[in-house]
């Protein structure tokens, strides 16, 4: 069956709207026109006899107008985005304390081999897998509040039409696609990842407070290099492996990154869903369901 992509107005407005100085461009232009078809208007009236405008009148026409143009431009002013360049450089992993969230306990209903395919024809193919994309590109997603659109390597997040962060991090971009972000409550869950065999400072999850612009917590090397993370509760599931390498589904604390458990698959976990207490997981040789407890 194939995938039907969600594609509405409000989320086309948002990825296009770089293209908005242009239309604020034409309109200006219009309205130019208008006024100067209005002036030559009025002087032919002015010509036949109409009482033509005093100074005054025509002084504080130009003031409100001013005005208004003023009060547009400290509108447009502060619905800039905030940009932030989140450094890694030096921070190891760490973890803050708190009561640690409770696993959740996995049991793998089905493993089927299937014959190696790429993970985007899985998603196509599966009747029940659904994630919450935008077009076809795997390169712009949503969830309950917000929508995020990857753009050269940087991460825009947007409230209904209006931008309100535009993040950059440390990640390799074979790894920039859907739903590896999420914004709540004030703050960012994400992942800088390396593509390759394991090396320190690589492959982890982070937690970050975009008001305070400060770093939560940073997940241990090596947990994380699927394609997308589940939120659920208090727990991230996410997942990492390589080849010759051992290859994990995940459970992190939300709040802490903490590894809190893992379960062993034969290959690397690169996209799940999560469906009815099931999570839906391929791999690169096996499609797993998985009963969530």
């Amino acid at each position: 069956m194939k995938k039907q992509y969600k594609l509405t107005a409000l989320v086309l407005t948002a990825c296009l709207l770089t293209g908005c100085g242009a239309g604020g461009t034409a309109v200006t232009e219009s309205a130019a026109q208008e006024s100067q078809s209005a002036t030559g208007a009025e002087t032919a009236e002015n010509a036949m006899g109409t009482t033509v405008p005093s100074t005054e009148d025509a002084m504080a026409t130009v003031s409100e107008s001013s005005g208004v143009s003023a009060e547009n431009s400290s509108q447009e002013a502060s619905a800039a985005p905030k940009e932030i360049s989140i450094d890694f450089t030096g921070i190891a992993e760490f973890h803050p304390e708190g009561t640690p969230a409770q696993p959740y306990s996995l049991k793998i209903l089905s493993e089927t081999n299937n014959n190696v395919t790429m993970a985007y024809e899985w998603y196509d193919a599966a009747e029940d897998v659904s994630l919450p994309m935008i077009g076809e590109s795997w390169d712009c997603f949503y969830d309950e509040n917000y929508t995020y659109q990857w753009d050269d390597g940087k991460l825009s997040i947007f409230d209904g039409e209006n931008c309100l962060y535009v993040l950059e991090y440390p990640t390799d971009k074979w790894y920039v696609n859907g739903n590896n972000a999420r914004l709540e409550n004030g703050i960012f869950y994400g992942a800088s990842v390396m593509n390759g065999y394991a090396q320190p400072d690589t492959c982890f999850m982070f937690a970050y407070d975009l008001e305070n612009e400060k770093l939560l917590w940073r997940s241990a090397d090596q947990t994380y290099n699927s394609m997308n993370f589940l939120v659920k509760g208090d727990v991230i599931f996410c997942g990492y492996g390589f080849t010759a390498e051992d290859d994990y589904l995940y459970q992190l604390d939300k709040n802490t990154g903490e590894v809190i458990d893992r379960l062993p698959l034969k290959k690397m976990p690169d996209l799940m869903a999560e469906k009815d207490d099931r999570l839906y997981v391929h791999t690169y040789s096996y499609d797993y369901v998985i009963g969530i407890f």
